[in-house]
């Protein structure tokens, strides 16, 4: 029978260990100046950098549309409200002599980059959470977190009324992002792209005949359901977007700007509602047909 023999303790050096990287973390490879490896070959980037870039470029993206937006919603959810009938194009034509002729390339270029690196973002982030291997019984938390990426503005209904914030596992910034983008991309196609291989352009009496048509796939899955869901997803995603840019944490402070952005959205759906009401009957043929007809042959290509 073997005896077992108690032995004095020796010091082990880290750097003898297969997994050691050179600073201090526990997993990953390194070469002899400490940089880490992907298949063995060095990388000088790590994921919090890569987390920095992206971030720094969706705040850059964003400039265009911050002073784009005001003016764009001043136009289209303000002043149909008012006055539905000649006010919208007066201020359209004010709007279109003030803004430069590369505006609308120069948002879709800006929404692009803001996009792809909202989606990367999230891809790294996710790389991240999956590859960090902490028990979540040992974190143990006496506050909620109340940032927008958990609750959202105000945590939702009961947190703006009763202070009951709830937490998302998405945040509705996210989600919001998620719904604009593939609207704002067929609200760019009917309104800008169409009408541009078209050599014509859509104005108010163009969505007024829209929102009036008699065929009811042009009125209401053409029209007034993409139009809802672009003014609740946009105003929420740019008016939320612009409190964080902002850094207000002030959970009153950001009530108020869910106030405003519930105001703001109540006036784009009076908009849309008054622009379906208003007289078309003397605008002429309907814009739309020659639209929707270039969609349809669009559809048939692919």
């Amino acid at each position: 029978m073997i005896e077992l023999q108690e032995i004095p303790p020796e010091p082990i050096d880290p750097t003898s260990l297969p997994q050691y990287d050179g600073t201090g973390a526990p997993k990953g490879e390194s070469d002899s100046d400490g940089r880490r490896k992907i298949f063995g070959i060095p990388y000088p980037i790590s994921k919090k950098s890569c987390q920095n870039f992206l971030w720094n470029c969706q705040k850059i993206s964003v400039l265009p549309m911050a002073l784009y937006f005001p003016l764009h919603a001043i136009n289209t959810l303000v002043t149909p409200a008012i006055s539905p009938d000649s006010a919208p194009d007066d201020v359209l034509m004010m709007v279109r002599e003030i803004l430069p002729s590369i505006t609308t390339k120069l948002l879709v270029s800006a929404l692009t980059l803001h996009v792809s690196a909202g989606v990367l973002l999230r891809i790294v982030r996710n790389w991240n959470n999956s590859s960090r291997k902490t028990d979540k019984h040992l974190k143990i938390s006496a506050k909620q977190d109340l940032s927008q990426d958990k609750i959202g503005l105000t945590g939702g209904v009961y947190g703006y009324l009763f202070g009951l914030y709830k937490n998302f596992r998405i945040s509705p910034q996210v989600i919001s992002g998620y719904i604009l983008t593939p609207v704002l991309i067929y609200h760019l196609l009917i309104m800008k792209w169409i009408p541009c291989s078209l050599s014509t352009e859509v104005d108010f009496a163009s969505i007024k005949q829209l929102l009036s048509s008699k065929n009811g796939w042009w009125k209401w899955l053409g029209g007034f359901i993409p139009l809802a869901v672009l003014i609740e997803s946009s105003v929420y995603h740019i008016g939320s977007g612009f409190c964080r840019y902002l850094g207000i944490k002030k959970m009153s402070s950001r009530k108020n700007w869910s106030t405003a952005i519930n105001l703001l959205s109540l006036a784009g759906f009076i908009s849309v509602i008054r622009l379906m009401r208003a007289d078309s009957t003397r605008l002429g043929p309907n814009q739309f047909e020659s639209i929707f007809k270039k969609i349809g042959l669009l559809l048939r290509k692919r």
